[in-house]
């Protein structure tokens, strides 16, 4: 009897550790751990119907099958409807118990080894992205369980089978190769092969009328899905299929493995969230990165190339090989940056590589370690509902910095062994960044990876470096701003006024360095390879801007990210800044550097107090506009002034050549200007809309600009409408578009009466986070601050960080980079 009772107590206890995992929505950590220790060998068939009606649910057919060790209480992830919902489990009925946003799966209709789970779902999801004529999927991190009951973590791969039932005028693409289309009525059911082992977040599908192109690169068939007819549209898709077949031979033989899945085919989404997303077999590109305009900048060309070789990295780092928890979602991340720069060196011999590697992720990185909401690389996770908030400029561009000095640090050929054996040690499965660190330090133990790894990964922030040079030395100090002691290990050259190029390395354990050099200080991050906050004195900073004209691209760059750094420190001059920028821009011919100098010169206009000053630097970046002799720099200038002109006289100049149109531009700059032109001038702003509109040849550039468009109406009762739209899922259902909204309703013009949308935009973000996907509450928040500069916002932001201690640390940091320049 005792004995029994002890059983009883202890299956009680197992129960209610078992209940506790599901006591919350998304999917806990703990909640992902049990599963991965008792399910295995996880397979999908999926059959879903969808209308093309966007107003109509969808239906699906969900097998779910599974190995477990032993017969144990089980959930499916399921964020949907189950009013409809029916459920078989081994082949009986099953009631539906649906708790916080999962599906019961008794132990008692459970058994060891193989098991299926049928389940049936009449449901809408936003993760479906419906429009009136295309769909398509985008699940990461956490939103397949929108759609369809799963295991909706990374480390329960599956294969998957899946048939499409759409309209039979619709193309579609998935992640398995089609195998058949059979029609009937109205209907036409798409059949696809199996995947190969894919986490949830990868399933994908894109289904509607697109116009298709179909080619053929090293033997392998590719196709392209995208819309409106525009033959300038499909002449540069020849581009893409060369940059796609390019990326992929040259990743085949740097990881020495050949692509790892059955086909590459690609859709070109307007309005699409992100730049791209890597689905096997369905990668998506947003069409404003694939498409460029008529006269496209050397930087704009680089960066369609730059994307397509980073969604094509992600099927080695990212899809090979999955993390095995969100918090390593950098590590993806940071590999298709990282090999995309090595790919892009190829294809673009004569650009400048080290300089480009300085503006995409130097800039973007500092921006937002700078501020007071930025944190480690690494970061931890509770819930994948919480995801989203990883993803930033830290992951994205501090990490790829991060990891070439890690190559430095280990050697070329070492790192890439390294790389090797974790991918074929991985293959098809989960690994974390410590696997892949045990993997690089076998490659190479005398590098000190591990060391390396505790502060440049796991800890936040960037170091403060001082330079000086005197008694024929140059002595530098690195200093941890947030007090902790630590040393970031790196290598950087100092420049001196004799030619000097002095190297300097911090090791992991040294706070100060020191190399003989002859001459005085001239910068003091002269290759631009140390990362921090190197301080500058007036006086050094007068001899850096007096030696621009003779430095090479590398170090001219490094100069202007120094002393753009200092500024916003307020350490020097910022009338002495200013004038050195606008002589700088005179004599710059490489528009890689012009555009940083444009953008510092943007920046400070936006902050000036002083209407003699904003005018000076409006008139100057217009006769940049009009008379600089490289076009890149001429056009980069004008879409700078287009909208940023406050001056009449600028804005009468700007007016006119908007009417008038200009090769410099094209349709997203127009529009652009458009909506500035018609919120300075209130009483035209109809007028100035419907002449921009009527120049619009694409349908969807139309959708998008009569969205946004209504934000420039001057009547405060609009405004209100629309910003209170905003508040309402279904009001930010296309997010860039909502994005562009909220910046007109935000506009600087409009300051201080827009004050009146900081509070409400602020309450709502926890819900706009949970509700949209992983770029936009970051996007809200800079969408709502940026056009401000009164004391009131600040306030208002000041007072709400304030009264939210309790704040998700994640969401906080958004919030704090965003505000960055309200509350300096």
């Amino acid at each position: 009897m005792k004995r029994y009772f002890t059983f009883l107590a202890l299956t009680l206890f197992v129960d209610m550790c078992a209940l506790s995992l599901t006591n919350e929505s998304g999917v806990s950590l703990q909640l992902a751990q049990y599963r991965a220790s008792h399910v295995s060998d996880v397979r999908y068939s999926l059959a879903l119907t969808l209308p093309a009606d966007a107003s109509q649910p969808y239906r699906c057919n969900d097998t779910v099958s599974f190995v477990l060790d032993a017969p144990i209480d089980l959930w499916l992830d399921y964020q949907g409807n189950v009013d409809e919902c029916s459920m078989l489990v081994n082949g009986r009925k099953c009631r539906v118990r649906y708790e916080n946003e999962h599906i019961f799966l008794p132990r008692k209709q459970l058994r060891k080894g193989r098991n299926e789970v049928i389940v049936n779902v009449v449901n809408q999801s936003s993760a479906l992205n419906r429009n009136s004529d295309y769909a398509y999927t985008l699940f990461v991190p956490d939103h397949a369980r929108s759609v369809f009951p799963c295991f909706d973590q990374p480390d329960l791969k599956a294969v998957f089978t899946f048939a499409l039932q759409v309209d039979s005028s619709w193309q579609a693409i998935s992640n398995g190769l089609l195998l058949s289309k059979t029609s009937s009525g109205p209907w036409c059911t798409h059949r696809f092969a199996a995947t190969r082992p894919l986490p949830t977040y990868l399933f994908s599908f894109t289904a509607g009328q697109f116009y298709r192109v179909e080619a053929e690169r090293d033997g392998r068939t590719m196709v392209a899905l995208y819309r409106n007819n525009d033959p300038t549209r499909e002449a540069q898709l020849p581009i893409v299929f060369d940059q796609v077949a390019h990326s992929l031979r040259w990743l085949e033989a740097y990881t020495g493995i050949p692509y790892p899945f059955s086909h590459y085919d690609f859709v070109v989404l307007p309005g699409y969230q992100f730049g791209g997303m890597e689905h096997p077999g369905c990668v998506q590109f947003n069409d404003r990165r694939i498409f460029l305009g008529d006269h496209p900048t050397p930087a704009e060309e680089l960066s369609r190339t730059s994307l397509i070789a980073h969604e094509t990295a992600h099927m080695w780092f990212g899809d090979l090989v999955t993390m095995r928890w969100f918090n390593d979602v950098w590590t993806k991340e940071v590999f298709a940056n990282f090999m995309a720069d090595k790919i892009s060196r190829e294809l673009y011999p004569d650009i400048n590589h080290d300089l480009n590697f300085l503006k995409a992720h130097y800039v973007p990185a500092m921006a937002t370690d700078r501020t007071t909401g930025t944190h480690p690389i690494q970061q931890p996770l509770e819930n994948l509902n919480q995801a989203g908030l990883l993803y930033g400029n830290i992951i994205y561009h501090k990490a790829p910095i991060m990891m070439r000095k890690l190559e430095q640090q280990m050697g070329e050929e070492a790192f890439q062994n390294g790389l090797r054996s974790y991918l074929a040690a991985h293959q098809y499965g989960n690994a974390t960044w410590d696997d892949l660190v045990a993997h690089l330090h076998q490659a190479n133990p005398q590098a000190g990876v591990w060391q390396f790894d505790s502060v440049w990964v796991k800890q936040a922030g960037a170091p403060v470096v001082d330079v000086v040079a005197h008694d024929g030395m140059v002595q530098a100090s690195q200093h941890d701003p947030r007090g902790r002691g630590l040393v970031w290990a790196q290598k950087f050259l100092v420049s001196t006024t004799q030619d000097e190029r002095v190297p300097l390395a911090f090791a992991s354990d040294s706070v100060t360095r020191g190399a003989k050099a002859s001459g005085a200080l001239v910068s003091p991050n002269g290759d631009g390879q140390g990362y921090g906050r190197f301080l500058l004195n007036q006086a050094t900073a007068d001899s850096l801007m007096a030696h621009w004209s003779v430095m090479p691209d590398v170090e001219r760059y490094a100069a202007l990210l120094t002393l753009n750094e200092n500024d916003l420190m307020g350490r020097i001059d910022r009338s002495g800044f200013v004038d050195a920028l606008l002589s700088f821009l005179d004599k710059e011919r490489n528009s890689l550097i012009a555009v940083t100098a444009i953008t510092s010169l943007a920046r400070i206009a936006g902050e000036e107090t002083s209407k003699d000053s904003r005018t000076a630097i409006e008139q100057a970046l217009w006769q940049q506009a009009t008379h600089h002799p490289v076009k890149a720099i001429a056009t980069s200038a004008l879409r700078s002034v287009g909208t940023l002109a406050a001056t009449p006289a600028v804005v009468d100049s700007v007016y006119a050549l908007w009417h008038q149109g200009s090769s410099l531009l094209n349709d997203r700059d127009c529009m652009r200007i458009a909506y500035h032109l018609a919120v300075l001038q209130p009483q035209q702003w109809r007028e100035i809309l419907d002449y921009q509109r009527s120049r619009l040849k694409s349908e969807d550039l139309r959708k998008e600009f009569d969205f946004i468009g209504r934000a420039c109406s001057p009547d405060t009762a609009v405004q209100n409408a629309l910003f209170a739209s905003l508040l309402r899922p279904e009001g930010r259902a296309v997010e860039p578009f909502a994005s562009g909204l909220l910046t007109i309703l935000n506009h600087p013009a409009r300051e201080p009466q827009s004050n009146r949308f900081v509070k409400p935009g602020l309450d709502i973000l926890q819900e706009v986070q949970r509700t949209g996907d992983i770029f936009f509450p970051l996007n809200w928040c800079n969408a709502l601050l940026a056009g401000h500069h009164s004391h009131e916002a600040s306030e208002q932001v000041r007072l709400f960080l304030e009264s939210h201690h309790d704040y998700p640390p994640s969401l906080r940091n958004k919030l704090l980079q965003a505000a960055y320049d309200l509350l300096k």
